[in-house]
């Protein structure tokens, strides 16, 4: 590639604030189903009853038809059909795919029979089931979703603009993911009533996420602009299936982003879920103080959004906001695991919050796209959808990985499934205290651990300079993408 092609941000935007809104709608569907599905382990584990490493083998049989299904589909969504003249390459299919993947979120919380260590298999085959029909579904919107984001907001200016809009919504999207149960769910309520409330949490965010997502429909329409790119000589040429995925995994751009992106997924999943195990197990308290918690931490990361967003334009370098930022939330994350009570707990979130406002600021809609970018030069090929299929891997690399860092310290600990309250786990349990040492560990200590390998591989191999980011930019106009 031509490193001195020259490209100028301005700016300006063809799109109105209504658009940027309604277009970052969308993750208040996507993000409140991905943050009820945070409470995946917790159902199964503690009301169904079924074991850790049965979950985790779940989640890992998954990821294998993850590793098809989500590549592959990018690919065969990456052509126009007959109705992209009309329509759109993108919109389409994010319309056809928000029911059912609404809907396979009440079914994936209503399990039909509990497990038992004599038959867990139709508890098993029941969660696994459900986890295919909401990736499958999840897989057609999101795809088209994240192509059309990165197609529609080109410039830096536009994605920064559009940051103000997707982080608070995305938090709004996480309160309501975490709302939602406290209203629905009672540990110390007996298991068949448990089993009812978490159904009908099932269908309450399945309407809600299906609200949210029909709100999303303005701002992911494609103008005659975003459609006639998808008809430049350059845009129909296609790279096979294979050699698409084999450029991708070639370019180093795209892996260091990709084996950052897996821990910080690891860090963020274990911190969520590890909250109710945390309110739970040791603090020995209800939905409400795990609401608190989780609410301390999504307010923090909020009012920190727009100094993380003032730093990265002052200095103008985003890797370097990402390693700031990356390094912060490290330092923040440690103390989570030696905390007293429910006060210094709360503290520590929102100080977490903070310090993780600029990951969240900076890793989705400015870095993302960047790397995205530089691919597609490099490949000379506008095959976004496959590259976001292959990055859709990430979050069931993520939920594989995390499942098992947790059945491992479950094991160790000696924590038991099927007690869904301290009283009922603590009277069955030779050791208490060796089981919250392991939550503890997983609170804090383990995904600063984590999410700091991946900052050292950014700060170490990250190839985007600034200038390159233009470049590509200027490229990406030239041929038409």
């Amino acid at each position: 590639m031509n490193e001195t092609i020259a490209f100028t941000e301005t700016e300006v935007t063809r799109h109105s604030k209504k658009t940027f809104l309604s277009n970052a709608s969308s993750l208040l569907c996507s993000t409140l189903i991905g943050s009820i599905q945070g409470f995946t382990l917790v159902y199964y584990e503690t009301v169904i009853g079924l074991n850790v490493w049965l979950v985790f083998v779940a989640m890992s049989i998954f990821l294998v038809y993850n590793g098809i299904n989500d590549p592959i589909f990018g690919f065969l969504i990456d052509r126009n059909l007959r109705f992209t003249r009309k329509w759109g390459r993108r919109f389409p299919w994010i319309a056809i795919g928000i029911i059912p993947w609404a809907f396979s979120v009440f079914l994936h919380f209503s399990a039909p029979i509990i497990a038992t260590p004599a038959n867990p298999w139709p508890a098993f085959w029941w969660l696994l089931l459900t986890l295919v029909l909401l990736d499958t579904f999840g897989t057609i919107v999101n795809i088209n979703y994240k192509a059309l984001q990165m197609e529609k907001f080109r410039t830096e200016y536009e994605r920064r603009r559009f940051t103000k809009y997707y982080v608070p919504l995305d938090i709004a999207a996480m309160v309501l993911g975490m709302l939602l149960p406290t209203l629905f769910l009672d540990n110390e309520a007996p298991k068949a009533i448990q089993l009812a409330n978490y159904s009908l949490m099932g269908i309450v965010v399945a309407i809600v996420a299906l609200l949210f997502g029909i709100l999303s429909l303005y701002g992911n329409r494609e103008d005659k602009i975003m459609i006639d790119r998808h008809f430049s000589p350059e845009s129909v040429k296609r790279m096979n299936f294979f050699k698409a995925f084999k450029e991708a995994v070639k370019s180093k751009t795209f892996m260091v982003y990709f084996i950052f992106g897996t821990c910080l997924g690891i860090q963020i999943s274990l911190v969520v879920v590890n909250v109710y195990y945390l309110t739970t197990y040791v603090l020995n308290a209800g939905t409400l103080t795990y609401f608190l918690v989780l609410g301390l931490y999504l307010i923090g990361t909020l009012v920190s959004i727009p100094i993380w967003l003032r730093y990265i334009k002052k200095i103008n370098n985003n890797k370097k906001a990402l390693v700031v930022a990356g390094l912060a939330s490290c330092a923040a994350l440690f103390p989570l695991t030696f905390f007293y009570g429910p006060t210094d707990l709360m503290i520590m979130a929102f100080i977490l919050g903070l310090a993780q406002g600029g990951l969240n600021s900076y890793v989705y809609t400015i870095i993302g796209p960047s790397v995205t970018e530089d691919v597609i030069v490099k490949m000379g090929r506008n095959q976004k959808g496959v590259l976001f299929g292959i990055s859709a891997l990430l979050g069931r690399l993520v939920a594989s990985i995390d499942e098992l860092i947790i059945a491992v310290i479950h094991d160790i600990s000696g924590f038991l499934p099927g007690y869904p309250s301290y009283k009922e786990l603590a009277a069955v349990v030779f050791d208490m205290t060796r089981i919250q040492i392991g939550i503890r560990l997983l609170q804090g200590v383990i995904p600063a651990y984590i999410l700091l390998i991946g900052i050292l591989i950014i700060w170490l191999y990250f190839p985007l300079t600034q200038e390159k980011i233009l470049s590509n930019k200027a490229k990406m106009e030239e041929l038409g993408f």
